[in-house]
């Protein structure tokens, strides 16, 4: 060969394979002037997925919305991405099951072989082709690789029912999180306006010599900070707006009307030990730790049957050709059975089983870690729902008690036997009740949420109806009955 080819050849080789490549592969795209090939292609990539979601936006969705409970949770479980990925991952693990249990079926193949030759033995050309069916009999490692898959499967089941869930849960937060901002900015309208009131008030009286002039700038002053408020509010209110449209999918500029104006106290009545039973017996979450834990347990089986030997059998057909590429001249059949049994594999089968069992015990350790976490995550909720609760009457209190004292101090000033600060003092307080009141409401009913969310409600079922079926499920009597049938 010439020596000038080969080193030329042996050059562009190593370039090619960056042995002799100056641009260092970065992870990151601000640890260079310069971004790299495959960060322009990410890029590229991205701008073309927008581009396309743009104008699918343009016209598929409304410039508004009116949303309610109800089709707000129906728009978030439709277009949630994160729980689109949870349910990508579940059709993979089904498809992965039938890819494994594939193993178990009987495999067809067909060969095809051809030759021509010559030189001074002289030309010739030949051919073979054949057919072949094989099938396992006996393959303990394959069955138990199967069963693990399947649990697999199961898991990823449960994990997209979670992922409905949180997106349940997200979506009537959200929902009330945007009607609880937007009575916000009804209270600090309130409060402009009493303040507004309170300033003509002391302007007029100001303007008689009945008050002195830090009476109008102190009322001034309050006016300002209520009119600032008032714009922090609002941009509260819009900004949960946008989070709301983001949370079902919907461009993020999209005007929401919402059918409830004002959140409103329903009782719901469970007790913590109901809401506890009813969590350990539907919670995904622990079907999915569950899951993981039986997968492993197959693992380890499968990892013990490499000790095992694995039986196949098989068939076949083939044609020979002596002068020709494709042919019948010779034919031949064969039948047969094979086995096959690692003895010593170097302690690799031993290590395996090693591992398998070291992954069924974090396997167990997070089931019981899933199990400690639903139980903490329904006594926070119950015990939020049960303290907002108590807030709401408290604070409605305060609401009623706070309009009839800025009412009397108001009056008191007007007829010169009150001062500036008692009113200023009065609409201070009866803002903060007012604030503190539609808080409250917001409280429990995103408790409500958070208790049906960590509980496992059925999707199907309204928000805050998760009660009835906790009361009336029999939970605790089931749960102790499988508790006894381990004892």
């Amino acid at each position: 060969m010439n020596k000038k080819a080969l080193s030329l050849a042996i050059i562009l080789s190593m370039a090619t394979t960056g042995a002799f490549a100056t641009d260092v592969v970065s992870t990151s795209v601000n640890n260079s002037a310069k971004l790299s090939k495959y960060q322009k292609e990410a890029v590229q990539l991205t701008q073309k997925q927008l581009a396309q979601k743009a104008a699918q936006d343009a016209k598929t969705y409304e410039s508004s919305i009116a949303l309610n409970e109800a089709n707000t949770v129906a728009l978030a479980l439709a277009n949630n991405r994160t729980a689109k990925q949870s349910m990508w991952s579940y059709e993979a693990s089904k498809a992965n099951v039938s890819q494994v249990a594939a193993g178990k079926n009987p495999s067809f193949t067909y060969s095809w072989s051809g030759t021509r030759s010559g030189g001074d033995t002289g030309n010739g050309k030949n051919g073979s082709h054949s057919f072949k069916l094989s099938a396992p009999v006996f393959s303990p490692q394959l069955d138990a690789s199967i069963d693990s898959a399947r649990y697999s499967r199961e898991g990823a089941g449960a994990a997209y029912e979670e992922a409905l869930q949180q997106a349940k849960y997200d979506a009537i937060n959200g929902y009330y999180t945007l009607i609880m901002n937007r009575n916000l900015v009804e209270v600090a309208n309130q409060a402009v306006r009493d303040y507004q009131g309170h300033v003509d008030n002391v302007n007029a009286q100001y303007n008689v010599g009945l008050v002195a002039n830090s009476d109008v700038l102190a009322a001034n002053t309050n006016l300002a900070e209520s009119q600032t408020t008032l714009v922090e509010r609002q941009n509260t209110a819009n900004l949960s707006e946008a989070n709301l449209n983001n949370v079902i999918g919907y461009p993020v500029q999209t005007v929401i009307t919402t059918a409830e104006q004002n959140l409103q106290y329903r009782p719901y009545n469970v007790t913590l030990e109901q809401a506890k039973a009813y969590a350990m017996l539907h919670r995904s979450a622990l079907i999915q730790s569950a899951m993981q834990v039986e997968a492993a347990e197959e693992s380890v089986k499968s990892a013990k049957y490499g000790y095992l030997p694995t039986v196949s059998v098989s068939a076949g057909r083939g044609y020979a050709d002596t002068d020709g590429y494709i042919g019948s001249d010779n034919k031949s059949w064969s039948i047969g059975a094979g086995a096959s049994w690692s003895i010593w594999d170097g302690g690799a089968t031993q290590n395996a089983i090693k591992q398998a069992e070291a992954n069924l015990e974090k396997a167990k350790e997070a089931n019981l870690a899933a199990v400690d976490s639903v139980n903490l995550a329904v006594q926070q909720a119950y015990l939020n729902l049960r303290s907002a609760e108590q807030t709401i009457a408290s604070t409605q209190t305060a609401v009623t008690q706070g309009q009839e004292n800025f009412r009397i101090a108001t009056l008191r000033y007007r007829a010169g036997v009150g001062t500036n600060l008692d009113v200023l003092d009065a609409e201070t307080t009866l803002t903060t009740a007012r604030n503190n009141y539609v808080q409250a409401l917001y409280k429990y009913n995103v408790s409500i949420a958070a208790l049906e969310q960590a509980t496992g409600i059925p999707l199907e079922t309204p928000v805050g109806e998760g009660a009835a079926v906790i009361a009336n499920s029999g939970a605790e009597a089931e749960l102790a009955a499988l508790s006894n049938t381990r004892n």
